[in-house]
């Protein structure tokens, strides 16, 4: 298996595309918005006609309705990474989310199912406090989970060290110190894209006006209109649909301050990004442009 890694607008899945065919692969995303149908522009999905006739699994097969967590993601992609490994391919996982990345190579920790419907009822009451209110109290009952969190506006990791310990009793950093299992149990490498901080930085710029184009507004109040929001769906709450939502909304003034908000945010969580992958030493660091 082979591992791309990266920033955020670094051309994993153009990169990836061309390394699959050098040696006859097959890509599989671990992305946790791309995975799902509907979230073509926002979530940067490379176009069929654009693949180069190369197979992309685990993106675009989950309806909004639909739950992806890192343990729901770790079953649908071993069971892919199986079938193409059977066909003498390379399967070749493109990281856009690099906690399911790390979920796939090194396993689960043996944290409790927690019903859906709880969780719903659960994030619910928490949906009209702050996030600066839920880092709160997250420091208070799991601080060395909130230590770990790279962005204290981290909503949906803050809520999840919040959700554990309110079902189970235990830090969820406490969980995660039990061995871990089930996860890929073959050979693999890890390439990361390294790319000069002010190219990334244009390139996310211009990322961005181009999703503006290409219609994000719609893609988004389409979505909204069949009942879809960041508080029942945690995807929409991921950087571009989340600034959007507040657009729509009236919580940010014009296309503009649209257009700013995603790029900021965007380089914050790029920046975020390469903090997590400069520790793990396992990289093979290839420089691109």
């Amino acid at each position: 298996m082979i591992v791309v890694v990266g920033p955020t607008a670094s051309g994993k899945s153009a990169f990836a595309i061309r390394l699959a065919q050098e040696v006859g692969g097959e890509i599989v995303g671990a992305d946790a918005v791309q995975v799902y149908r509907d979230l073509v522009i926002g979530a940067a999905t490379i176009p069929t006609h654009e693949r180069a006739g190369i197979p992309h699994h685990l993106i675009g097969v989950l309806d909004l309705s639909e739950e992806i967590n890192a343990g729901i993601y770790l079953r649908m992609a071993i069971q892919v990474l199986r079938d193409i490994v059977s066909r003498g391919k390379v399967p070749i996982v493109v990281g856009g989310t690099n906690f399911y990345v790390d979920t796939l190579i090194r396993g689960l920790s043996p944290i409790p199912h927690i019903d859906k419907q709880k969780k719903e009822i659960f994030m619910a009451q928490c949906a009209g406090r702050t996030t600066s209110d839920l880092f709160t109290e997250l420091n208070a009952v799991d601080p060395t989970w909130a230590a770990s969190i790279s962005s204290p506006n981290d909503r949906q990791r803050i809520l999840r060290g919040l959700e554990v310990y309110h079902f189970t009793g235990i830090p969820l950093s406490v969980w995660q110190r039990q061995p871990r299992t089930s996860g890929w149990d073959g050979p693999y490498h890890k390439i990361g894209l390294a790319i000069p901080r002010p190219v990334l930085t244009e390139r996310i710029a211009a990322r961005t006006r181009r999703m503006l184009a290409e219609g994000l507004l719609d893609e988004v109040a389409s979505i909204r209109a069949r009942g879809f929001t960041p508080v029942n769906c945690r995807a929409l709450a991921s950087i571009g649909y989340r600034e959007v939502f507040d657009y729509l909304e009236g919580r940010i003034a014009s296309k503009e301050d649209l257009e700013n908000s995603i790029i900021t945010h965007t380089r914050h969580l790029a920046k975020r990004q390469m903090t997590w992958l400069k520790k793990d030493e396992m990289i093979e660091w290839r420089n691109v442009q």
